[in-house]
């Protein structure tokens, strides 16, 4: 039974299984419109109380901030819970990197409400009904390249299997920020010289300074000047710095 339609907004009641479904008709513009949204839900589901809601993303392309993710924990989250609710899925929407910061902003806030996120709304209504969804173990990735747009750009299709969404989004993330590092630092990395690479990826694997020193045939005091210039020429001071030019530059 549909409860609630806005220009934005679709709630609907269903009864029979306890459940709340909203569905995005357009994607709220701003925040401000996004928080009325918000709070008219959050005044339904004092109403009626399910137990679930099924949050239908499609077609919502807001990409959220803390400041946001804080209010929607305060505003929606913690009374929801209050008011009922037991269990929440997304369904991921067209912008993947939008989803990536809903899917955020329930892990950096260490929210109340922990949602599952699945590719399509039947594995949602699964996973909601506790229904066993079929286990694919085959995790292998396909990637295809389709041609180029209107706007000359490059159409890649990815396949994975649709029960492993969370994943397969983190993944594009972990890209972008692995390639905005290489972009950031790509200076910095050409300065080093082919010795103080070897020295690096020595470093990387956490070994003692006489270790890396007999690893490498150099001494103790060799080994610290090529550390001192590292440090200066890349900025950085850490084994997990390290580890992060040795990965992202695909050292070896």
């Amino acid at each position: 039974m549909k409860i609630y339609e806005s220009d934005y907004l679709i709630i609907q009641h269903e009864k029979e299984s306890d459940r709340f479904v909203q569905f995005w008709k357009a994607s709220p513009p701003s925040f401000d419109i996004l928080k009325e949204e918000l709070l008219t839900f959050t005044s339904y589901y004092k109403k009626h109380g399910p137990s679930q809601a099924l949050w239908l993303q499609q077609n919502f392309s807001l990409p959220l901030n803390k400041e946001i993710d804080e209010w929607i924990e305060e505003n929606v989250n913690v009374p929801c819970v209050e008011y009922g609710n037991k269990k929440v899925a997304f369904v991921v929407g067209k912008d993947v990197l939008v989803h990536l910061s809903v899917m955020n902003s329930f892990e950096e806030m260490s929210s109340v409400v922990s949602p599952n996120h699945f590719a399509s709304e039947k594995e949602a209504r699964q996973w909601l009904d506790e229904t066993d969804t079929e286990n694919h173990q085959n995790s292998e990735i396909t990637i295809l390249f389709e041609g180029i747009d209107d706007d000359g750009n490059s159409i890649i299709k990815i396949k994975r299997p649709s029960g492993d969404i969370v994943n397969t989004i983190k993944s594009f993330n972990n890209l972008l920020e692995e390639n905005k590092f290489i972009k950031s630092n790509i200076d910095n990395y050409s300065r080093l010289t082919k010795r103080e690479k070897e020295i690096l990826v020595v470093l990387s694997k956490g070994l003692k300074q006489q270790e890396i020193a007999d690893e490498l045939y150099i001494s103790i005091q060799t080994l610290r000047t090529h550390w001192k210039n590292i440090k200066k020429k890349l900025g950085i001071r850490s084994l997990a710095e390290v580890i992060k030019y040795v990965r992202a530059f695909e050292m070896k």
